[in-house]
């Protein structure tokens, strides 16, 4: 079963929609429900499912303890429990997950961008620099889950990114998949910026706030990155205020990228 936007937007250009660590496709969709109604008119999103089963995380217990139980997931390890995966296969359920996402939606609008919240921010902004990376090899590679990405809300991402293939694994600057994270790690020289363009979202309570400012400052390129701030912690957000800037922040990026 597809988790999506409703029928009216079948038509309209996509956005696949990345969990964070410890939730669902459904959860997440009810956690954006807000963002999908003012994004109704320009854009369909469609939620995918992380490969990796995992418990729920401990600050959604309380109010999605019922709904989550048994069906959460995570895109990666991020805690010692987590059964550690060959980085290479990691990579390729990632991608795999993400294809079959793509492949169940009904919609036949282009794929055009990536939402992620969280580890799926995280993993967002990872397959836009590896898409980068590609192009720089030349035309004849296909970009990440097959589509060339064109811009990317990152709903408070943290450094580092993922490495998603030979190009990255092994380097410092790039968290292998399949294993635990690196801590502390200074990224200032950082050579590659993005230069996708991309919302990022920052809560000024989060407690991940400075490696979301990392991943902001030192992964993307100045001119291509947005940036607002809203005075909440770790969550999507859901007053009108607040998701009215995201929509217009979406928006304002959506035409950098000649989507709209």
């Amino acid at each position: 079963m597809t988790i999506s936007s409703g029928p009216e937007t079948i038509h309209k250009p996509r956005i696949l929609c990345l969990h964070g660590g410890g939730v669902s496709a459904k959860i997440f969709r009810l956690q954006a429900r807000r963002l999908i109604s003012t994004l109704a008119p320009y854009f369909r999103l469609v939620f995918a499912n992380g490969p990796y089963a995992s418990e729920m995380h401990a600050d959604l217990k309380p109010v999605y303890g019922q709904i989550g139980k048994g069906t959460c997931r995570r895109w990666s390890r991020w805690l010692p429990h987590h059964q550690t995966s060959d980085n290479k296969t990691a990579i390729t359920d990632i991608e795999h997950s993400l294809c079959m996402a793509m492949k169940m939606d009904p919609g036949t609008g282009e794929w055009v961008a990536l939402m992620g919240f969280s580890q799926g921010a995280k993993l967002a902004i990872s397959i836009l620099l590896e898409n980068q990376f590609r192009k720089q090899e030349g035309p004849h590679l296909e970009g990440f889950a097959g589509v060339y990405w064109k811009f990317g809300v990152i709903l408070a991402g943290r450094a580092l990114p993922y490495a998603l293939s030979q190009r990255t694994l092994g380097n410092l600057y790039f968290d292998p998949p399949g294993e635990l994270p690196f801590l502390n790690v200074d990224t200032v020289h950082f050579p590659d910026q993005l230069q996708t363009p991309t919302l990022h979202v920052h809560g000024l309570r989060d407690q991940g706030l400075e490696m979301h400012r990392q991943l902001l400052h030192h992964f993307t390129s100045r001119g291509s990155a947005l940036l607002i701030e809203w005075d909440e912690g770790h969550r999507v957000p859901i007053k009108t205020c607040d998701v009215n800037a995201v929509t217009s922040g979406i928006l304002t990026v959506a035409k950098a990228a000649n989507v709209l």
